[in-house]
């Protein structure tokens, strides 16, 4: 999907899990304040984006307000049996067919909606073994935000092109950081040192809708 041209203003700390090790990501606009960086210096500025024919759901609001209630109205009483497959496959299901319904107002190609449809279906199949979990140890299970934010850093994955920039004489490798929701930030590799960045100018603006989405399932799921 087509991301927003100003990238929100954020402190937040972002984590990127790559092979089994945890990174934390300044956000951009602190490590160009401490380096005395330009304020192009970015995912954009190594390997800017080419938005033709993409996606974007600057005015799909009403096609997500479609697709957030009628996944919400699925989970209507009795309380689905959890443990039955049958009902997984239905209720993704539900959330597949009518993204497809309502695509034409967002644009995606069948490849981008089988990977929402994917991506879905996974935090989903996490929230239930952590459910389950708690429910046999009789323990609390995981706050959502927590297992959310744990997923998405799983997802990370790093570039292998190294881009070079030069800064005060010393030659920087750069690398884009990836996560499920597109390009998140750099590998900063200098002479003496790793930074990790988080810079969200192209990460999916969707993202938030999930985030929401997701909560609200495990809410109903929940209850």
């Amino acid at each position: 999907m087509r991301a927003q041209s100003v990238a929100p203003i954020s402190m937040y700390l972002m984590d990127i899990i790559i092979n089994h090790q945890r990174y934390t990501c300044v956000p951009i606009r602190q490590f160009r304040a401490e380096y005395h960086l330009p304020d192009d210096f970015g995912v954009a500025l190594f390997e800017p984006k080419d938005f033709t024919g993409m996606a974007s759901i600057d005015k799909a609001g009403d096609a997500l307000k479609t697709l957030r209630q009628t996944v919400l109205d699925g989970l209507a009483s009795p309380s689905p049996d959890l443990s039955d497959g049958e009902f997984w496959d239905a209720f993704t299901g539900l959330f597949y067919h009518t993204l497809k319904a309502v695509n034409d107002a967002i644009g995606l190609k069948d490849a981008e909606i089988d990977f929402a449809l994917s991506g879905y279906a996974d935090m989903l199949h996490t929230w239930f073994i952590d459910y389950f979990r708690a429910r046999q140890t009789k323990t609390a299970p995981t706050p959502f935000d927590t297992l959310y934010d744990e997923w998405v850093a799983n997802s990370g994955r790093r570039s292998e092109r190294i881009h070079h920039y030069q800064h005060n004489g010393a030659d920087w490798h750069i690398r884009i950081l990836n996560n499920i929701y597109g390009r998140v930030g750099l590998q900063v590799d200098m002479p003496d040192k790793t930074v990790y960045v988080h810079d969200p100018i192209y990460q999916c603006p969707a993202e938030g809708f999930m985030r929401h989405l997701l909560q609200d399932v495990v809410k109903k799921l929940s209850a």
